[in-house]
C-alpha cells in the first residue's frame, strides 16, 4: 500500500469520526453500552461529545424557540389547552411547565461534556493510528467538549437565571464534575450569582477557542485553517461560533434587566465581542476572500442548512412539520402557532418608516399595502397567495380569513388573529399532491443578521448611532446591512434604495435609535425564539411584558372590505423571570426559587 493510499484512508476515517452525530457507538461484546462502560472502550470516549451534540434542538418547533414568540407578543397558538399557552395567560401549573424538559435536557448535555473533560480523558484516548490525524481528533474533540457545555450553561441562564425571592440575581447551578442532576440527590446544592455563570460560559467559551478550527467551512481547507484534513465539520461548533456566542452571553449581560446601574464596560465588550463575529464574516469567509464565500449582500435561503451566513447550525431534518403546523385545514395544517396583530404592526411600510409614522403612507383601510417586503416574507393575510417556488405560475392556495371564509377566525384548525405564518415554510409542499415534498431544515444557532442587531445595539449603547471610529463600524451602518439585503424571492431589502427613516433616526441620537434597533430585532428575528428573551432583558418591570394582544377581523360587504382589530388575549405573569422547575427544588432544597413564584416550591 502507498503512503498516498493511507493518507486517502486516514482522511476518510477523520471524516466519519468528525462529521456525524448518528451511529457513533459500536456496541460492547454483549450488545449493549452504556455511559458506565465507556471508559473500558477507549475508542468510545466520543460517544461523550457525540451524545452532546445529539441533544441539542434541532427545530424551531422546539420549546426553547418559536415559543419563546409565542410567550412574548409576536404569536399565540389556536388550542388553549396548549401548556406554554396556559402558561402565558397566567395559568401555569408546575404539574405541566413545558421548560423542565430543558432543563433536564441541558443538564444531561452538561453531564456528557464533563464525563469527557474529567482527567482529561478524551486528550488522553488515543483515536487515530496516525499521530498527526489523532492530535488533531483529539484537539477538535475536546474543543467541541468545552463549546457544548458553555452553549447548555448560557441556555439554562437564558430561561431560569433572574432575581430571586429573596433580592439576589442568581444563575444556575454550575457543574464542572460529571454529576448526573436529573437523577442525583443534590442536598447541599445552591445557585450561584448570575454573574459567577456569565464568567464560566465566557471561560468555557475562551477554552473552546483554543482548541476548535477557526471554521468548519470546507472552502477554507485551501487556506488550512481547518486542523483537521480532509475534514468538512459542519453542524459543529467552531471558532466563528464561539464568538458569537460570547457576543450574545455579552449582550443580555450588559441589558437593562441584569445591568441596574449601566456599566457601560459591558456593552464594550458586547459591542467588540459581536464585531469580532461580523469581521470574521467580511475577511475570513469573505467572498472578495475565498471563492464560494460569505456574501453581505446576498440573499439569506432559510432552507439552506449550508448558508454561509450561518455560524452554526443545528442536525438537519426532513419534513413537513413546519408546513402542518403553520397551514390551516384548508391547506393540510393544523395552525398551530399563528402570528399577533403586534408583530404585523411592527412592520413598517415599504418606503422604510413605521406604519403610525406621518410619512409612510399607511392606510388602514387597505392595511396590507406597500408593506415592508419582509412582511410579505414572513406573513399570510386574507388574500395570500402560496405560490410554489418552483413555478411562480403556479397558485396553491389562497388564503380567505373574512369572516365566513375558510380560513377565518373560530373555525377547526384556523388562526384566532386571522394571519398565519410563512417563515420556514417549504413553499414547494402541497398536501393535496400525490406526494408530499420536503426541504431541508434546521436552527441557525448563530447567523450573520443576529450578530449586527447584537452589535447596533451595544455600540448604540456606548457610542450612539453614527460613531464608526471605536470600533470600525457604527450602529447604523450595521442596520444598514440588515435592511439593504434583498430577501429570499429576490425582492429588494427596504432600505436598498435609500432608507431616509433610518437616515432620520440616527440623527435623532442613541435614546430614538435604540427603539428602531429593538423594532429590527423584532422583525428581523421573529419565529426564532428571541423576542421573550429579549423583552425580559431590555424590561425593568414585568408590565412591559404583560400585554393585551390582538387579531384581525376581516369583513366583505360587497365590494367593500373592512378591517377590525380586535383583542384576543392578555400576557399575564407574576415575574419577569421564569421559575426553576418544582422538582429540581425538591432534588435540591437550598435552591432559591425565582421571584414571583412563591407557591412553586
Amino acid at each position: 500500500m502507498t503512503s498516498d493510499m493511507k493518507k486517502n484512508i486516514l482522511t476518510i476515517l477523520v471524516l466519519g469520526l468528525v462529521c456525524g452525530c448518528q451511529g457513533f457507538l459500536e456496541p460492547l461484546p454483549n450488545g449493549s453500552y452504556n455511559e458506565n462502560n465507556y471508559d473500558d472502550y477507549p475508542k468510545l470516549i466520543r460517544g461523550y461529545v457525540e451524545k452532546a451534540y445529539d441533544l441539542l434542538p434541532a427545530t424551531y418547533l422546539s420549546t426553547g424557540y418559536i415559543v419563546g414568540d409565542g410567550l412574548a407578543d409576536n404569536l399565540t397558538w389556536r388550542a388553549h389547552t396548549n401548556a406554554n399557552y396556559k402558561f402565558a395567560t397566567g395559568s401555569a401549573l408546575m404539574s405541566n411547565y413545558s421548560h423542565s424538559d430543558i432543563y433536564t435536557r441541558d443538564y444531561k448535555g452538561i453531564y456528557y461534556c464533563n464525563l469527557f473533560l474529567k482527567d482529561d480523558i478524551g486528550m488522553n484516548t488515543r483515536y487515530m493510528i496516525d499521530e498527526e490525524y489523532n492530535t488533531k481528533l483529539q484537539r477538535a474533540l475536546q474543543g467541541d467538549a468545552y463549546a457544548l457545555r458553555a452553549w447548555y450553561l448560557y441556555d439554562l441562564l437564558k430561561f431560569f437565571g433572574g432575581r430571586s425571592t429573596d433580592g439576589q440575581m442568581l444563575g444556575v447551578p454550575i457543574f464542572k464534575e460529571p454529576i448526573d442532576p436529573n437523577d442525583a440527590k443534590l442536598s447541599d446544592v445552591t445557585r450561584p450569582t448570575y454573574e459567577a455563570c456569565v464568567n464560566q460560559i465566557l471561560e468555557d467559551i475562551d477554552s473552546a477557542l483554543v482548541y476548535l478550527p477557526l471554521a468548519n467551512r470546507d472552502f477554507l481547507k485551501e487556506q488550512e485553517i481547518i486542523p483537521v484534513t480532509g475534514a468538512v465539520r459542519y453542524r459543529r461548533f467552531d471558532g466563528a461560533g464561539m464568538l458569537a456566542l460570547k457576543a450574545s452571553v455579552l449582550l443580555t449581560w450588559a441589558s437593562p434587566a441584569f445591568n441596574p446601574y449601566d456599566d457601560v464596560s459591558r456593552w464594550d465588550a458586547a459591542a467588540r465581542a459581536a464585531k469580532a463575529a461580523i469581521d470574521h464574516k467580511l475577511y475570513v469567509e469573505g467572498a472578495s476572500v475565498v471563492k464560494g464565500g460569505f456574501d453581505p449582500k446576498a440573499s439569506f435561503l432559510w432552507k439552506d442548512p449550508n448558508s454561509a451566513e450561518a455560524y452554526c447550525v443545528s442536525q438537519i431534518s426532513n419534513n413537513s412539520n413546519y408546513e402542518s403546523n403553520f397551514y390551516p385545514q384548508g391547506f393540510g395544517g393544523t395552525a398551530s402557532y399563528v402570528p399577533t396583530q403586534e408583530l404585523v404592526d411592527a412592520f413598517g411600510m415599504s418606503n422604510g418608516y413605521p406604519i403610525d409614522h406621518p410619512k409612510s403612507g399607511y392606510d388602514p383601510a387597505n392595511p396590507f399595502k406597500n408593506r415592508d417586503p419582509r412582511f410579505y416574507a414572513n406573513i399570510f393575510y386574507d388574500g395570500s397567495q402560496v405560490v410554489r417556488n418552483t413555478n411562480a405560475s403556479d397558485i396553491m392556495y389562497v388564503f380567505d380569513t373574512s369572516e365566513g371564509g375558510k380560513d377565518a377566525p373560530g373555525l377547526v384548525n384556523t388562526s384566532p388573529t386571522g394571519y398565519y405564518i410563512k417563515k420556514f415554510v417549504y413553499l414547494g409542499w402541497n398536501k393535496s399532491d400525490n406526494t408530499v415534498s420536503t426541504a431541508q431544515a434546521c436552527i441557525m444557532y448563530w447567523r450573520w443578521t443576529q450578530m449586527l442587531l447584537t452589535f447596533a445595539e451595544a455600540a448604540n449603547q456606548v457610542v450612539g448611532p453614527i460613531d464608526n471610529s471605536t470600533y470600525g463600524m457604527s450602529a447604523k451602518e450595521a442596520l444598514q446591512y440588515v435592511r439593504n439585503r434583498p430577501l429570499e424571492d429576490g425582492s429588494k431589502g427596504v432600505g436598498a434604495e435609500g432608507d431616509p427613516y433610518l437616515d432620520e433616526m440616527a440623527l435623532a441620537g442613541a435614546r430614538t435609535f435604540e427603539q428602531v434597533i429593538k423594532n429590527e430585532w423584532r422583525v428581523e428575528t421573529c419565529f426564532e425564539g428571541f423576542r421573550f428573551h429579549d423583552v425580559r432583558r431590555w424590561a425593568k418591570s414585568v408590565d412591559e411584558l404583560n400585554k393585551e394582544l390582538h387579531g384581525i377581523k376581516v369583513v366583505r360587504e360587497g365590494l367593500r372590505t373592512t378591517y377590525q382589530v380586535q383583542p384576543i388575549e392578555s400576557r399575564t405573569y407574576p415575574s419577569l423571570w421564569l421559575p426553576i422547575p418544582y422538582l429540581e427544588l425538591r432534588k435540591a432544597p437550598l435552591m432559591v426559587q425565582n421571584e414571583g413564584w412563591e407557591s412553586w416550591k
